[in-house]
Formats: C-alpha cells, structure tokens, sequence
C-alpha cells in the first residue's frame, strides 16, 4: 500500500469525520479534511479528493434532489465550468510550493467567504459568480463548498445539500475530465481514491445516524476554525 498502517489509519478518521459533516449539514470533506490532508498527505489532494468528494455529493444529490433550483441551477453550473477550467490550466503551470500556497490562500478565502456578514441574493448573476468561484476553488483544492454555500446560506438545510449536490457532482465530474486531459491524474490517484473512498462511504452512512444528535451552531465554527489553521500553515510552513 502507498501509506504505512497508521497513516491510513490517521487519513480515514479525518475522511470519516469530514464525509459526516458533509452529510450532515452539506458542506465538510473539502474544507475540513483537504487542509488537514495536504499537511499530512499531500498526495490525496486535489484529485483523489475530488473523487472523493463526486462520491458523497452523488449520495447527497440522489437523496436531496427533489430541492434543487432547477431556474439557477444552469448559471451555477455554467460559471462552474469556467472556474474549473481556470483552475487547469494555473495547475499545469505552478510548481509545488506555488501550489502550496495557493492553496492555502484558497482555503483562507473560503473560510472568510463562509463567515462573511453579508448575504448575496440568489441570482443568475449571482449564481454564475458564485459557480465560478467555487469550480476554481473545488478544482484547486477539492475544497469549494464556500462561495456556493455563502449564496444558499439562508436557504433550508435540504435545499442548500440539493443545490450545492448537484452543482459539485458536475464540477467534479469536469475537473477530473480536464485534469486528465492536462496529463494531471495519475495511476497512483486513482489507487489512492479505491483505498480512501471506504472511509467516505463510512462518514457518510455515520451522518444518517448521527445528525439527530450534533448541533450545526457547534460543529461549523469549529470545521471553519480548523480549517482556517490549516490554511495558514499551508502558507506559511
């Protein structure tokens, strides 16, 4: 195997705990484990992520999709794919610690979008914007629910897991589809994504049972603070 026992021991507790949280209020598994990861695994990010997060983000859709806004769902998805394809083609020309810190810029980003005291209308426009945000940021860091999320946020809970679902279940879909064309994925990303997407199957069917227990007003500050942390020492480490 890639990593030693404990290793894997250490990535699936940060995957299960991010993939519950994901499931439970509809955001997690980017922005709580992809920091985490990357200072302790940076070969699961971006693109076993990403898999990994087409995997929960599908089980949330299916479950969710009777929410979605079909009206600005097109915009979302249309600015996505710009965002994704920005992200590409800055992948494929940034070294490794450009990259580093790039990604921790992003992830700082999503979390000062994610605690930002404003409260966007839900547009066409706005949706595009957003999309394209999130598309960049999720292709980048596997870690875009924030932009998306900042738009849906005073939405019901069920409406903000549809919209947000079917969006990264596209952008997802995209990203690997333009990281393998660039020569970006690799064999050893797809082993990584079969060995870690147990852990993700496992916080996600863990969320069924625990939502009725955790409070959101708790955990969420909490996902935002650590992942914060972890943006900060990926830029300055």
């Amino acid at each position: 195997m890639i990593f030693a026992f404990h290793d894997w021991a250490l990535v699936y507790l940060i995957l299960i705990t991010g993939a519950c949280l994901q499931g439970f209020i509809g955001f997690g598994l980017g922005l709580f484990s992809a920091p985490i990861l990357f200072l302790i695994a940076p070969q699961l990010v971006p693109v076993p992520m990403i898999l990994n997060g087409l995997v929960v983000t599908l089980a949330l859709l299916l479950v969710n999709r009777g929410h979605i806004n079909k009206q600005l769902a097109p915009f979302s998805i249309l600015g996505g794919s710009v965002g994704v394809f920005l992200a590409t083609a800055v992948i494929t020309v940034i070294d490794v610690a450009q990259y580093q810190i790039l990604f921790g810029l992003s992830i700082v980003c999503a979390v000062v979008l994610s605690v930002a005291g404003f409260t966007p209308q839900v547009s066409s426009i706005s949706s595009a914007i957003a999309g394209s945000l999130s598309g960049f940021m999720g292709t980048l860091t596997s870690a875009g629910g924030a932009p998306m999320g900042l738009l849906y946020q005073t939405a019901h809970q069920q409406q903000i897991k549809a919209n947000l679902s079917i969006f990264f279940v596209y952008i997802n879909a995209l990203s690997i589809l333009t990281l393998s064309l660039a020569g970006v994925v690799s064999k050893q990303d797809l082993w990584l994504f079969v060995y870690s997407v147990p852990a993700v199957i496992a916080g996600y069917l863990l969320s069924l049972f625990l939502r009725r227990f955790l409070n959101i007003n708790v955990i969420r500050p909490l996902i935002l603070f650590i992942a914060l942390c972890s943006g900060l020492l990926c830029i300055f480490a």
